[in-house]
């Protein structure tokens, strides 16, 4: 073959190849992000009819500070220094770009292209940072939605739009498909779900922005994969009976759990807006998960499976942290896509999503999806249920200075309550709490007179009104004072600012404050408050309340066995605290002098949080428990004690500053007797 015929060939290849992208350039749906342009031209209709309930979100969208058309970006050319301002920036230009298609008004469109113009000038670099890789698919993600949404706009020259699509290929996408690639970690389940599937996300929606095949694609097979914890096969971790997917970060907390199904909601749409059912696969596991995480912030019980990963993660209870919060706009794109356009049956999606009506914004995602993606009024009324039950069964028990207040829910239809207190039995009552953004039960009234009788009525609230009150109750707080007989507050290794108090409360509450040294190293140094036992014992408290110093990463509080109050002794502890203050876990120094070595407890044990030590013979069982009534194996160790020793609650911060802890329902059950575990799992 000559030297011509063979640049022909090649011509010929090359003029193929460019028709074949054209083609599967052509094959994108545009406008087809998360919202196509029978979307935008239904909000448009609706809002303009007023019609319920699209008016409702309207009116809460157009006085969010991100949605006015003064809003001024603040660009960094390393997107990585704060990807929360990226996606602050990117929110604003999402919602100004939906204020200007509803509305006409051309000064929100003019803001939107102003904020995207901006980043895509200024950008020179790829992310780094504290959340590089990983966390920065968010804005990504953002910014490529906003562009697909914003292209519908006549205002945006073209020039522009090349340049801010030039932005997320050359220097955005690369670091979210090296992320992909190589997981940057020690395995395929390292990381959380929601670092995935922001990047699996940002894939499909830079894809479509761009026009690029192979990206969308590479974000559709990762999501199908097995890959990653944000492949949909390991973020819905297990599906129990009930079609129920315990979601991946469902024992981390609860803010993250909806993270992630939202995040993947929204690749979902894309997907399902260019013709592909990522919703559907593998027989709607997505559904599954949802189904799980709406159930267990509806506060109603769900199943529960321990979770581990390439890390070793020890989760063995559902996370209460941010359980019921009302605060992710996530919920109105899973019922309108699975319950009113798929017809299939999503009780607590629906129940949710009925809560949240309208929905706000949020800080990862958009939200406003009552305006963005409601689809048919008769099946997302307005407002969506009747006045809620009133509250039963209510209670209150005394604490020192403050009293926990309890009652139960009825129903799904309850957005919160409003707690009124009097110092008169009947009234009149003040409001004391009141809140329609989260789903618990309970109240602690704080800062009270010890030795005065209060008084509570509840409320339950949603959108339709409020209940009638409940029955009354009372309750006395205490204060707190000298130490019972036979215990005793010692500062071991010198912690300085140690005290301590007692009051006869809430099961025996102890209030005990100091810093020190440490606990856990060849010595300790900490306020300990402490009795002598002799033979076997069951020990046990609640982590009640603890006055954690913001940022520390080596306080420690829990319940300690100890051979003598020298610093180096033997000793048992089972603990809160360290990185994040959420680090359970059992310590046994087995030698005098010897640093003490851990065994993890539950990864994110909140507070409160119930620790329980076992002594039998020389060896010491740990247990924590949630709610005092399930208990777990956190470990066992055996190491030489004499037959009278001290047990007691330890409080230590590692610095200087002061760490107050409360400890309540203290027991000591002599002859290592007490209530038997209900369930024990084998921890890392």
């Amino acid at each position: 073959m000559n030297a011509k015929y063979s640049l022909s060939g090649l011509l010929l290849f090359y003029l193929m190849i460019g028709l074949c992208q054209k083609a599967c350039a052509q094959a994108f749906v545009h406008p087809g992000g998360l919202h196509n342009q029978a979307d935008l031209d239904r909000m448009k209709v609706k809002v303009a009819e007023g019609a319920h309930p699209w008016i409702e979100d309207w009116n809460k969208l157009i006085v969010d500070p991100l949605a006015q058309d003064n809003y001024s970006p603040r660009p960094l050319a390393n997107m990585g220094e704060s990807r929360q301002q990226a996606a602050r920036d990117a929110h604003a230009a999402y919602l100004n770009t939906i204020r200007w298609y509803i509305s006409g008004d051309t000064r929100y469109a003019a803001c939107a292209i102003r904020i995207c113009n901006a980043w895509a000038s200024t950008v020179n670099q790829r992310p780094t940072g504290p959340d590089e890789p990983g966390l920065n698919g968010i804005p990504t993600a953002d910014f490529a939605l906003v562009g697909e949404l914003l292209r519908v706009c006549p205002l945006w020259k073209q020039e522009d739009f090349a340049r801010f699509k030039k932005m997320l290929l050359t220097y955005w996408y690369p670091s979210v498909h090296e992320f992909l690639e190589s997981e940057n970690g020690p395995g395929n389940t390292h990381f959380w779900a929601n670092w995935n599937i922001c990047n699996i996300g940002a894939c499909i929606d830079i894809g479509v922005l761009c026009d690029n095949r192979a990206i969308f694609n590479e974000g559709v097979s990762y999501f199908k994969s097995e890959l990653g914890t944000g492949s949909i096969l390991n973020a819905v971790y297990f599906i129990h009976p009930g079609n129920l997917g315990q979601w991946q970060e469902s024992g981390r907390d609860q803010s993250h759990a909806m993270l992630g199904v939202g995040l993947m909601a929204q690749l979902c749409e894309v997907a399902w807006n260019q013709g592909i059912d990522l919703y559907g696969y593998d027989d709607n596991r997505l559904l599954a998960g949802a189904e799980y995480v709406a159930q267990s912030n509806l506060r109603n019980p769900v199943p529960y499976k321990h979770y581990t990963n390439s890390d070793n993660a020890n989760q063995s209870w559902l996370s209460v942290n941010g359980l019921g919060r009302l605060h992710m706009p996530i919920w109105e794109l899973l019922y309108n896509h699975y319950v009113v356009r798929k017809g299939l049956s999503a009780p607590h999606v629906e129940a949710i999503a009925r809560l949240v009506r309208p929905e706000g914004g949020g800080i990862d995602h958009f939200g406003y999806g009552t305006l963005t993606f409601t689809l048919d009024a008769e099946k997302s009324p307005y407002p969506p249920s009747p006045p809620p039950p009133v509250p039963s069964e209510v209670a209150a028990t005394p604490g020192v200075g403050k009293v926990f207040l309890s009652w139960v829910k009825t129903g799904n239809t309850v957005q919160g309550y409003d707690v009124q207190r009097a110092t008169v039995e009947g009234g009149p009552y003040e409001s004391v709490a009141s809140w329609t953004d989260d789903t618990r039960s309970d109240y602690t009234d704080s800062k009270l007179i010890p030795g005065t009788t209060y008084y509570y009525v509840i409320a339950a609230l949603n959108q339709a009104g409020r209940s009638k009150n409940s029955n009354q109750v009372s309750a006395t707080p205490a204060d707190a004072g000298a130490l019972p007989p036979g215990w005793v507050q010692t500062s071991i290794g010198g912690a300085q600012d140690s005290t301590a108090a007692f009051a006869g409360v809430s099961g025996g509450t102890f209030i005990v404050s100091g810093a020190g040294s440490g606990i856990g190293g060849s010595s300790d140094g900490l306020c300990y408050v402490h009795r002598t036992i002799t033979g076997d014992v069951t020990f046990a408290a609640r982590l009640c309340e603890v006055n954690w110093n913001r940022g520390s990463r080596t306080e420690k509080v829990g319940i300690m066995i100890r051979e003598s109050l020298d610093p180096k002794a033997r000793a048992f502890v089972m603990k809160d605290g360290d990185f994040g203050m959420r680090g359970a876990g059992f310590g046994t120094r087995f030698a005098p002098g010897e640093p003490m070595k851990w065994i993890g407890g539950n990864d994110y044990t909140s507070i409160p949080a119930w620790f329980r030590l076992k002594r039998e013979g020389d060896t010491v069982t740990a247990y924590e428990s949630s709610d005092g009534v399930k208990w777990f194996l956190v470990g066992k160790n055996t190491a030489p004690m004499p037959k009278s020793y001290l047990v007691g609650l330890a409080v230590s911060t590692g610095t200087d500053k002061v760490n107050t802890t409360q400890f309540d329902h203290v027991s000591v059950t002599s002859g290592g007797s007490g209530e038997k575990p209900a369930e024990v799992k084998s921890s890392k």
